[in-house]
């Protein structure tokens, strides 16, 4: 019975939206697969061989060595000071709330390499030039939001998620016939993440005319309802605290943002040049993973080398390494259950699910926006843009193959339908110094707004190609 592949994918989206707690609930999706289809005690011993499966994958074991990598690396800016530093610099130029918000745009030119960095670091620079400024911070954190997760993932070189897209895509293009390389469909899908431009657009308006942000809200603000003890709690905010190590310098952030480009661009030449002439003949041909990863740890070696002649001790250095590593712990989990749950569920018979005859039943033109809907719906429900990208990439696949739409436009649906939950961000909030309540009352009806356009977009698509 085919429809029992739906249960995995169904058990997480209904916990993630009940518990908010993504790490249980891709594991409940996991467990839930491999007992329908393997029994109680194969059921069990199965999810530690899916999830060794998705380390022991070599794309898949790159990509997590590059976050942990990069974790490590983004650590070292902020201890150097790079990040303080930099926040010193900008604070000189800003002297309006239109101005500070134009800094978070510039900045993204040295921090568009990871969301997480970039809401952070621009988070710790701009905010207190916000309050100088007497600036709205609801403003800021869709600022915030925008210039992370939906700018960055139309960068396609030397990101974070960069990795995690083209190993997605490997996986899933895998035995179907698809001949074309996946970084190269990665990078042709960019164009056809028609949500991520488009909040761009109203994001760029809402920074030079404001477009009435804050006047018009969906919903009612509530604090967060605690679910931690005290003592966690204080915990927290002792472990959340800012220490200043090492004295302020810019050049901290502005030296390893350098070499990271262009150890990468590099790294990208060098993998690819054997198999194609030319230098972009030899950037699209490159091994990926390889060089990102090479990317970051040859950057790690020489931010290393350049912080020991600062007289920033080695000892000192090789804890904060560690330490930013294990920041990246929850996610490198999220990603391997992801991985896991995408392939109990192909394993379940998923991708025969939705007959070819059912996928030509539907109007070739509303398939793009269907799937965008659907898309989503899930990312919002389940609040994880890498969950959604994992659960809908097989379904884009299969609708290509059999409907005959652009594989790299159906890509491009499952990314943006995947970015529509990271418009609301709790880390922008805290960040902005705003709470998640006003945070989402504020940008939720522009987020409705960027849905419909992006819906109707992609209807035209669907007409037009």
């Amino acid at each position: 019975m085919i429809w029992l592949s739906l249960i995995p994918a169904v058990v997480t989206i209904i916990l993630t939206f009940k518990t908010k707690k993504l790490i249980v609930s891709l594991f409940a999706g996991v467990l839930a697969g491999t007992l329908i289809s393997k029994g109680l005690i194969g059921g069990i011993t199965a999810v530690g061989e899916y999830m060794m499966d998705a380390v022991a994958d070599k794309e898949s074991a790159y990509t997590l060595s590059f976050l942990i990598a990069f974790g490590s690396l983004a650590e070292l800016i902020e201890m150097g000071g790079g990040i303080s530093g930099f926040s010193e610099k900008v604070s000189k130029w800003a002297k309006s709330e239109k101005g500070v918000l134009g800094w978070a745009w510039l900045l993204s030119i040295i921090t568009f390499f990871d969301s997480s960095f970039h809401t952070i670091a621009v988070g710790t620079v701009l905010t207190p030039l916000v309050n100088k400024v007497k600036g709205s911070k609801e403003k800021f954190a869709f600022i915030l939001s925008v210039t992370s997760l939906q700018l960055i993932l139309l960068i396609p070189i030397a990101t974070a998620y960069l990795g995690y897209m083209v190993t997605l895509v490997t996986n899933n293009i895998k035995d179907t016939g698809i001949t074309e390389n996946a970084y190269t469909l990665v990078v042709k899908s960019v164009f056809w993440n028609l949500f991520s431009w488009i909040m761009i657009v109203i994001a760029v308006g809402v920074t030079l005319f404001g477009l009435g942000f804050g006047k018009f809200k969906i919903g009612k603000a509530t604090e967060e309802k605690e679910e931690f003890t005290k003592g966690h709690i204080e915990k927290e905010e002792l472990l959340g605290k800012s220490v200043e190590e090492y004295p302020k310098n810019s050049k901290n952030l502005i030296v390893p943002v350098i070499i990271l480009l262009i150890s990468t661009i590099f790294f990208f030449w060098w993998t690819g040049k054997s198999k194609a002439t030319g230098f972009w003949g030899a950037l699209s041909a490159a091994q990926f993973s390889v060089s990102i990863f090479s990317g970051v740890i040859f950057t790690l070696f020489i931010t290393t080398a350049y912080f020991m002649m600062q007289k920033i001790s080695l000892a000192e250095i090789e804890v904060h390494i560690v330490k930013g590593g294990e920041k990246v712990l929850s996610l490198v989990i999220i990603l391997i259950l992801s991985w896991a749950l995408t392939s109990v569920t192909q394993d379940m018979g998923f991708n025969n699910l939705i007959s070819e005859s059912l996928i030509k039943s539907i109007p070739k033109f509303l398939i793009p926006a269907i799937l965008f809907l659907i898309s989503g719906i899930i990312s919002y429900t389940i609040g994880s843009s890498w969950a959604t990208w994992a659960l809908m990439m097989p379904l884009a696949v299969n609708f290509s193959i059999n409907s005959g739409v652009s594989i790299s436009i159906m890509i491009g649906t499952v990314w943006a339908g995947g970015a529509v939950t990271d418009i609301i961000s709790p880390l922008s909030a805290q960040m902005a110094d705003t709470s998640f309540g006003k945070h989402l009352t504020t940008s939720f009806p522009f987020v409705i707004a960027g849905a419909i356009i992006t819906t109707i977009a992609y209807v035209a698509v669907g007409f037009l190609t």
